[in-house]
């Protein structure tokens, strides 16, 4: 167990400065200080120092006095708001099982400098773990620090397509320090469950980022199998990036959707699709509005929304119960239970439902009784949610 003393917690800000210092000079790092929004339960007993550069998380009482706190380093590359609804799902599992941990949040711009200057840090014996949050900065870590001795939880998007390793290949092909827990399901399990909902499709578009590489290389690649396997027409819509995205999406979504009532004019067999693109998602209003009546489904539950504006169903990994699992893997880790590398990919099963039956009703279709069973999140006939994380919740009325 490393060193934790009121004199490392010294060392630790000394070696952020002068990180923050060396080198030329660097543009000034995204303000960070108005990104983490977390609910009241999962805040509650936590304390957060958010800064321009980067995020404090610190138990505002010790679990156990006797026990130090374990220093847990947390990098990512976007600051988005699936990263807000991970942490969701990791800091009451570390309360409520009273794991001692101290979190430092740092964003990782994409300049060569910035990126040294992180493996120094993760190199520097000051932290007991790494989590590399996002798929971006869990191939980073992939490849530029496999093997060292300081542990990494990872979480991304398909790991073993996304980096490129298999889960039963010989251990050298998988770094001896890093454990993964997915953020996505198999293509093959959501088309599964598209056509048990939809019957055989004729024709998908596919909406994602092409600046969001993990969404291009595994989500529309994943889809692009699918299709050539199954033998639907596949229409892509990619934007490029948040700043002309609706403007895009407002000028092409229209000519996608009489391309898809050509091949399909009933749109009985037709969807679009909506990836885990934050870019995309934030954009589903638009979507919904200009979707033509064809139905509107996505892998993110946030796309299941109260009121009008949202998509019949989600298929995916809800990204608060990835935090919970990717929390009980530090868990593990730090209390040497495991070894990083003998954890396996860590996958969420079934995948988690999210139904809009107002929306399911506007465009008749039929969702089977087995999908309401397994549904985590569901909204009624009139749009208001009902069922939230599997519990029943008391809806509110809508204006």
């Amino acid at each position: 167990m490393r060193e934790c003393s009121p004199a490392r917690s010294w060392r630790l800000l000394g070696l952020l400065l002068a990180l923050a210092a060396s080198g030329p000079v660097q543009a000034q790092p995204e303000d960070l200080s108005h990104w983490l929004t977390l609910p009241g339960e999962a805040s509650k007993g936590w304390k957060l120092e958010a800064s321009r550069g980067r995020i404090r998380i610190s138990p505002e009482s010790s679990p156990d006095p006797h026990t130090p706190a374990r220093e847990v380093l947390v990098l990512f590359t976007v600051a988005q708001s699936s990263l807000n609804w991970i942490l969701e799902g990791m800091l009451p599992v570390f309360r409520d099982k009273g794991v001692p941990v101290e979190l430092t949040l740092y964003k990782l711009d994409s300049s060569r400098d910035e990126y040294e200057r992180m493996l120094a840090l993760a190199d520097s014996g000051q932290f007991d773990l790494i989590i590399a949050m996002g798929s971006d900065a869990a191939r980073f870590f992939y490849n530029r620090f496999g093997n060292q001795p300081t542990p990494v939880v990872a979480l991304c998007k398909d790991p073993e397509l996304w980096l490129g390793f298999e889960e039963r290949a010989s251990q050298r092909t998988r770094p001896s320090n890093m454990a993964f827990v997915s953020l996505s399901i198999p293509p093959e399990a959501q088309l599964h469950y598209l056509q048990e909902l939809m019957g055989p499709l004729k024709v998908m578009t596919v909406l994602y980022d092409r600046r969001n590489q993990s969404a291009v290389e595994v989500e529309a690649e994943g889809m692009r199998r699918m299709a050539a396997r199954d033998g639907f027409q596949l229409l892509e819509l990619a934007v490029n990036g948040k700043a002309t995205a609706s403007t895009l999406l407002s000028e092409q979504l229209p000519k996608m959707a009489r391309a898809m009532r050509q091949i399909d004019p009933g749109a009985r067999h037709s969807l679009f699709w909506i990836t885990t693109s934050s870019t995309v998602y934030d954009e589903l209003e638009r979507i919904d509005r200009l979707s033509a009546g064809i139905p509107v489904l996505g892998s993110v539950r946030e796309v299941v929304r109260e009121g009008d504006a949202s998509a019949v169903m989600s298929i995916g990994v809800p990204f608060k119960s990835a935090g919970q699992l990717g929390a009980l893997y530090v868990q593990s880790i730090l209390d040497s239970r495991l070894p990083a590398s003998r954890l396996p990919v860590g996958i969420i099963s079934p995948p988690d439902l999210a139904i809009h039956f107002r929306k399911a009703r506007r465009l008749d279709m039929k969702i089977p009784f087995r999908f309401l069973e397994l549904a985590s999140s569901i909204y009624d006939p009139d749009g208001r949610l009902v069922r939230q994380e599997g519990q029943t919740v008391q809806p509110k009325s809508l204006r």
